[in-house]
């Protein structure tokens, strides 16, 4: 099956997810379903409502449970005002409506027999017998429109396939990839640890994390050398000068740690290595003929291979 046939068949399951939602928790919201990567995912508002992923084999059962009924959709043009009336009580819909009619996007509702959406995405020609193959897969928060200043949002995930055959070999697939997740090995393994006091997502390498990350940058750096890599160093701050001069500052400012004064100049901790290696080439002249072999990023292995050159590449 093709991207847009998938992409179809998921942002389908979307809608069948969303109206088992709606059947087992009345007033609940809809907001969007769209297809993603290996699968799709429903955001809701849940209203007084809570769930897990306990609960998502009851969803999966009520979504079984309606699939039969449901008929090729059908799709209908709207007016903004149109919109407004259908979807009054789902205040996540007016919004996209508004927001597609003054951007001159046409509105379109669709419905597979029982459950009327708003809706432009494409979707399967046979629900009842295209749906089959789906699974729930987890539950997340989630802000509207992905911002913290709006409301947090539920969001389910879930995928479906063309064939049985094809969702159990995905499934089985996440299950591999489960028991190979860098988290649970590092904790497992003792590789490394984390604390509150250090600060989220910083880990700190154990004995053995060390020992691994050590065995690792030798046969990274052997690897390299015996390519014709040549190495250079460059310090892990610069003065803020530096990234004015090579235009980052001014688009990157918000995203890079704060600038610190020491003895009287502004420093900055370095974001990205380019604007020292620029420093670092520009210390001595260089001849058109050692310009046309030297790259200021290294080239992909496979290129090397492919073009038999061997070329003096640095490394940043």
């Amino acid at each position: 099956m093709d991207t847009q046939n998938l992409d179809s068949l998921r942002h389908s399951c979307a809608h069948l997810l969303a109206y088992a939602v709606k059947q087992l928790y009345p007033g609940a919201l809809n907001a969007i379903g769209p297809a993603i990567e290996n699968g799709f995912y429903q955001d809701f508002d849940m209203g007084k409502w809570n769930i897990s992923e306990a609960d998502l084999p009851k969803i999966e059962a009520k979504m079984r449970e309606i699939l039969p009924k449901w008929q090729k959709f059908s799709f209908n043009e709207v007016t903004l005002e149109e919109a407004k009336k259908l979807f009054k009580d789902n205040k996540y819909k007016v919004e996209m409506a508004t927001e597609f009619a003054k951007q001159g996007k046409k509105l379109q509702t669709n419905d597979p027999g029982d459950f009327l959406d708003l809706c432009k995405m494409g979707h399967v020609e046979n629900p009842s017998k295209e749906l089959r193959n789906f699974k729930l897969l987890s539950v997340a928060g989630a802000y509207w429109r992905g911002s913290e200043k709006n409301k947090m949002l539920t969001r389910v995930y879930g995928t479906v396939f063309p064939t049985k055959q094809e969702l159990e070999n995905h499934l089985k697939m996440l299950e591999e990839a489960k028991k190979r997740d860098h988290r649970k090995l590092g904790k497992d393994l003792g590789l490394f640890a984390f604390s509150d006091l250090v600060g989220k997502g910083l880990p700190m390498l154990t004995a053995k994390g060390t020992t691994l990350k050590r065995i690792l940058e030798r046969f990274i750096v052997d690897e390299e050398i015996r390519r014709d890599y040549q190495h250079v160093s460059t310090p892990p701050i610069a003065k803020v000068d530096l990234y004015r001069t090579s235009g980052h500052y001014p688009y990157y400012k918000e995203t890079m740690y704060p600038p610190m004064i020491v003895d009287d100049e502004e420093l900055i901790l370095r974001p990205m290595t380019c604007p020292h290696h620029f420093a670092l080439f520009k210390t001595q002249p260089h001849s058109y003929h050692e310009m046309s072999e030297l790259f200021c990023c290294p080239m992909p292995i496979l290129s090397l291979q492919k073009t038999k050159l061997k070329k003096k590449l640095i490394r940043f």
